[in-house]
């Protein structure tokens, strides 16, 4: 939705430096994950379980099979490029199999390529063809020196051999899945039948990519294709050793099989959004949630591969049982003293943790695994009742923002274990320790040691789900949300009607008191607080405080414009917008957002890594068609910019209450406004605790000018006035002065300029 433009308050001219240029990246179409109004792959192979069941019963009935087939077909295939040739196919609308009219139109060390002749020329092009044999036989993103044929059979092993033929054959063709534009789409797939003879069988290893919607012959199109490449020669390595597997952990190994070739890891939104269920389980017959099975399939087994290397998939695949016992007697085999409760518990940690520093098992290799949120409390004072669980599950409070914990954890099997993960305050002093449930949990180091404990409650039980509860107690705090990972970088140059919008979770319990926007200079900039929509592709829901005017009367110093950070550090432009009366329940999500102008002052900007949260985007109302996009810095690399935007809440409670503003860790000293000035000026700081306080001025040859404060003061944002007049009530003359303010902790100075 786009608001309303809104009329931003006069601005005070001022010289700085030109809006930073930014690239971008354009939102997914406001919808939510696996809605029809979207896009998104899935794997046909596990979509075709009841047909591999027929071939399982097959094999089970024929045990001679596999050798009656090759004195059948004693010859290898030896196509050349242009060869035709007819080859079954599913047509996954119907569960029929059709044929489908194709040409040889590549011939690798490892791989025949053919392409359906309905999509040659229009679809698919040769230099397509090209690209995806170098992948498969040459060389991946992890190797130079191998392709996706050698990287997958030296994790998994060998391919199946039913042809006589070495060679894999890749049939490109837009598969029949009743894909119409939105929605889901089938990717890829091995189908075990063709390893097997009879009428409607190919009789060969042979597997199917798809080239609509898939566009080859974009760098993400084709690098979307080769991935799919890796994922389904795994499956045919995988049905060579293990025909009765689990789908879960032939799921995961290709899954792994993208991430081991250098492709990228799955989309991990879908675990993230649902960690309390069943490990194992696989929703073949729900294209929404079995996402959800892929992301947390991936995260599983890539884990998996960091803790033990990718030579353990090589026993995993040749391993006999499914699930649990066939993790348990892989791990047995490989010769590690793990088992999959040690695995499973550790992992669980990693995923809200992810800290190999702490211990190498709680953390991840791979770069940028996004942690899981948990469920925040931020008010340490809770009583929760009987909360499922589901087995081989997990839940993840989260306490942050509070201090003084006590907890106690129950539960209604001992099948439930508890862990704390302790996030320290100290790098050195994260911790994990082991919660006894009936026992009292106790943390007085939480709010300063240790600003947030997470706590992990596991259900260690493959069968059953059971409950948990917990009383808690503490002190709850007023909480700084906050998305800006490093100092102000610059601001970015958008054009008139842009919108810039930055979205905050929910804290149940707490309200609103204002919001803090780092403005670039003196000026002011109009805009609003919306319930978010819960789609970042769309995010303003329900105005909630339309309009709002952010105004500095300070054009904070550029120290160095070929810096990384040129502006002074702490930022000083940060302004605060009360919103106290509008009595805004930050209970459920939020978002603030701010129309340009032809009059408004910029936004300073921060850089955050790419793997960050993505909170902040820019309705970009000069593009065709008009809409939002995550901004990027244009020199390439993992990081995307955010928006200089805070906000503030508290419990809610009766009476009246300041505006929100915490303290910083350090003492921040203003610059003075106005500035240049006459006949006053304003210093503003704030203390991070309380204590003796001088604020001096000096003349430009160092001659202390004025005495404006000396004494106690509490911790806060405090200002004080300067008249222009000296020591003896004297008015000074035109110049440049110097400002100090000094505490027991440091000192700060800065320059203003008096103009009689």
């Amino acid at each position: 939705m786009k608001p309303t433009a809104l009329v931003a308050a006069a601005l005070i001219l001022v010289a700085m430096p030109a809006g930073m240029a930014f690239a971008q990246i354009s939102l997914a179409p406001p919808a939510e994950e696996g809605s029809n109004a979207v896009s998104y792959p899935i794997d046909g192979t596990p979509l075709l379980w009841k047909e591999d069941q027929q071939v399982q019963q097959y094999i089970a009935a024929h045990p001679n099979v596999f050798n009656e087939m090759r004195l059948r077909k004693p010859n290898r295939w030896g196509f050349t490029v242009g060869t035709p040739r007819s080859w079954w196919a599913m047509d996954f609308q119907t569960s029929t199999n059709y044929q489908v009219a194709s040409t040889c139109r590549a011939v690798g060390t490892n791989c025949y390529i053919f392409v359906e002749e309905t999509q040659w020329g229009s679809r698919v092009t040769q230099p397509q063809v090209d690209s995806i044999r170098v992948a498969f036989d040459l060389r991946t993103p992890a190797n130079a020196s191998k392709g996706v044929y050698q990287m997958d059979v030296d994790a998994f092993g060998n391919p199946p051999d039913v042809d006589s033929d070495p060679k894999i054959i890749l049939l490109l063709l837009d598969i029949k899945d009743g894909y119409t534009g939105t929605g889901g789409y089938i990717m890829g797939y091995f189908y075990s039948a063709n390893e097997l003879t009879g009428g409607q069988s190919n009789m060969a290893e042979i597997y199917f990519l798809d080239v609509n919607p898939l566009d080859l012959s974009t760098a993400s199109g084709l690098q979307g294709g080769m991935s799919t490449t890796a994922h389904e020669f795994q499956h045919m390595i995988h049905w060579n050793y293990n025909k009765f597997g689990d789908t879960f952990t032939n799921e995961g190994c290709s899954l792994l099989a993208e991430v081991n070739c250098g492709y990228p890891l799955y989309d991990q939104s879908g675990y993230i959004k649902e960690t309390n269920h069943y490990l194992f389980d696989w929703r073949t017959n729900d294209n929404t949630l079995v996402l959800h099975d892929y992301s947390r399939a991936a995260r599983f087994f890539l884990y998996i591969r960091d803790q033990l290397g990718i030579s353990f998939f090589k026993t995993l695949v040749s391993t006999a049982f499914t699930g649990v016992g066939r993790l348990d007697a892989a791990f047995s085999t490989f010769g590690t003293p793990l088992r999959f409760g040690d695995v499973f518990q550790n992992w669980l940690i990693a995923n809200i943790l992810n800290d190999r520093s702490v211990d190498p098992k709680y953390g991840y290799l791979y770069p940028n695994v996004p942690k899981v949120a948990g469920t925040i409390y931020a008010n340490p004072n809770e009583m929760v009742s009987a909360k499922n669980v589901a087995n081989l599950g997990a839940e993840f409070p989260v306490f942050k923002y509070g201090s003084g914990l006590s907890i106690n954890f129950s539960t209604n099997n001992a099948a439930v274990v508890v862990k704390a993960v302790e996030i320290g305050a100290a790098p050195t002093s994260t911790r994990v320790l082991n919660v006894t449930p009936g026992t009292l949990f106790t943390e007085p180091g939480y709010g300063t040691t240790y600003p947030e404990v997470d706590f992990v409650v596991v259900n260690t039980d493959q069968y059953q789900n059971y409950t948990y509860s917990f009383n808690s107690t503490g002190t709850a705090n007023s909480v700084e949300l906050k998305w800006d990972l490093a100092e102000p970088a610059g601001y970015l140059k958008l054009s008139n009607s842009d919108t810039l919008c930055v979205t905050f979770d929910g804290l149940p319990g707490f309200k609103l008191d204002s919001i803090r926007v780092a403005l670039r200079r003196a000026g002011s900039i109009s805009g609003g607080i919306w319930r978010y929509s819960g789609v970042i592709g769309a995010p303003l829901g329900a105005p909630l405080a339309v309009p709002i005017t952010a105004t500095s009367d300070i054009t904070p110093t550029v120290v160095d414009s070929s810096g990384p950070f040129p502006y002074p550090i702490p930022y000083p432009g940060w302004r605060l917008v009360d919103l106290r009366s509008y009595s805004i329940d930050a209970a459920s999500p939020f978002a603030a957002a701010f129309v340009i102008t032809s009059t408004s002052v910029p936004i300073v900007v921060i850089k955050n890594p790419g793997s960050a949260p993505v909170h902040s985007v820019t309705y970009r109302s000069t593009l065709t068609p008009p809409g939002w996009y995550i901004l990027t810095p244009p020199s390439g690399g993992d990081s995307i910019w955010a928006y200089g935007i805070r906000a503030y809440v508290s419990l809610r409670t009766t009476g009246v209450t300041e505006a929100v503003e915490l303290l910083p860790s350090a003492l921040s000293v203003g610059q003075n406004y106005p500035n240049p000035f006459n006949p006053s000026t304003t210093i503003e700081y704030t203390l991070p605790k309380p204590g003796a306080v001088t604020i001096r001025v000096f003349d430009m040859l160092g001659r202390q000018i004025r005495l404006l404060a000396s004494g106690e003061q509490s911790a806060g944002r405090h200002s004080v006035v300067w008249d222009g007049r000296d020591n003896h009530g004297v008015d000074v003359m035109s110049g440049v002065y110097y400002y100090r303010v000094e505490t027991a902790s440091g000192s700060i100075s800065r320059k203003m300029m008096l103009v009689r």
